[in-house]
């Protein structure tokens, strides 16, 4: 498949630059702060209807596509489909305040559709760091994916068993014929993942357990010595991934793995490992329930082992999320892509299998 890029830098005085093919076009975001910040908080405690989100949608498409952008913007989908192409669409916030809303309702009236599922215009939050543009590809076979369960006995219960199970599943065939290695680890404490990371270079770090975030800084609960919760904050988990250069992929299946200080555009734990040099990072902007854990893995897994670039992939998701559990839910934006890599291509299986 192949993608043309539409790619919208908000500055901190809420400049817009829009950049595509065609070239550049300057705006102004307009954004009511006080219908959003009404809605917010009916989102975050599920209190949500199609109306209401399509409603809040449609507030921040009208704010981030004004009249030249989205004509610009209309005009790129329309060149696409006549060539057979989808639209690769990247947001870039230099506000930490911009950065923190949920880009991933973004609502087009014109064509009644969420853009965050529509596999036409693939949506991702691209962090533009002063680093070298880093896209990882599968070099050899086989794909090494680095599963860590984390259960810690003093937090609730999830079922990381049911989603592991999926997650097999889903690369089962790719499994058998050795193209892909799935290594679970189930005992998740810093000293055990530390040694998994030594053993062989994974491709992907996929973690399942529980997350927060308070006092500014995103926190993710591995297991204590004696099985209880050790909250690392981003930094510290980041430093996992110090000098790893294999690693395309960070997958962050907990909750509030994905929210963004509203202080500091760096501070949460996804774009901060970004930040340090991972290619790729998915994420949670709100809790996520085990029945939409479970079809995340499923359908995400499914579409990365055909080959389909983590954009892709991720936009293929939060629609089947959306058909499965429903537009009035806030499910479907939950996961969010934060990336660096220029072509979305992490992990170049399609020509392997």
């Amino acid at each position: 498949m192949n993608y043309q890029d539409f790619q919208i830098l908000v500055s901190e005085n809420q400049k817009i630059r829009a950049s595509s093919e065609q070239g550049e076009v300057r705006s102004e975001l307009r954004l009511d702060w006080n219908e959003i910040s009404l809605t917010l908080p009916l989102i975050e405690s599920k209190q949500t209807n199609s109306s209401l989100l399509k409603a809040l949608g449609s507030k921040l498409y009208q704010a981030l596509f004004p009249n030249q952008i989205n004509a610009r913007f209309q005009a790129t989908i329309a060149g696409a489909q006549a060539n057979n192409q989808s639209v690769r669409l990247r947001l870039i916030f230099e506000s930490p305040s911009l950065a923190a809303l949920p880009w991933e309702f973004l609502y087009d009236k014109q064509t009644n559709t969420f853009l965050g599922n529509n596999t036409q215009t693939v949506l991702s939050r691209y962090i533009d760091v002063p680093l070298l543009k880093r896209d990882i590809k599968a070099a050899s076979l086989p794909l090494r994916v680095l599963l860590v369960i984390s259960s810690p006995t003093n937090l609730a219960t999830l079922d990381v068993a049911g989603e592991a199970k999926l997650i097999q599943e889903a690369l089962g065939k790719h499994i058998e014929a050795g193209d892909i290695e799935l290594d679970i680890l189930r005992d998740a404490t810093i000293r055990n993942i530390n040694q998994k990371l030594r053993e062989k270079p994974y491709n992907v770090f996929h973690f399942i357990g529980h997350g927060e975030f308070k006092d500014n800084k995103g926190y993710i609960a591995l297991v204590d010595r004696d099985g209880t919760a050790n909250l690392l904050d981003d930094e510290r988990f980041a430093n996992f991934f110090l000098g790893n250069n294999n690693l395309g992929l960070v997958i962050l299946n907990s909750c509030d793995g994905a929210t963004v200080s509203s202080n500091q555009v760096f501070a949460g734990t996804a774009p901060n490992l970004v930040r340090r040099g991972i290619p790729a990072v998915v994420a949670m902007q709100y809790p996520i329930f085990d029945h939409t854990a479970k079809l995340f893995a499923d359908e995400f897994y499914r579409t990365l082992a055909l080959g389909y670039p983590v954009d892709t992939a991720i936009q293929t998701t939060r629609n089947a999320i959306s058909m499965e559990v429903g537009l009035e839910q806030r499910d479907f934006a939950t996961p969010v892509l934060y990336m660096r890599a220029s072509d979305g291509i992490i992990l170049d299986v399609k020509k392997n299998f």
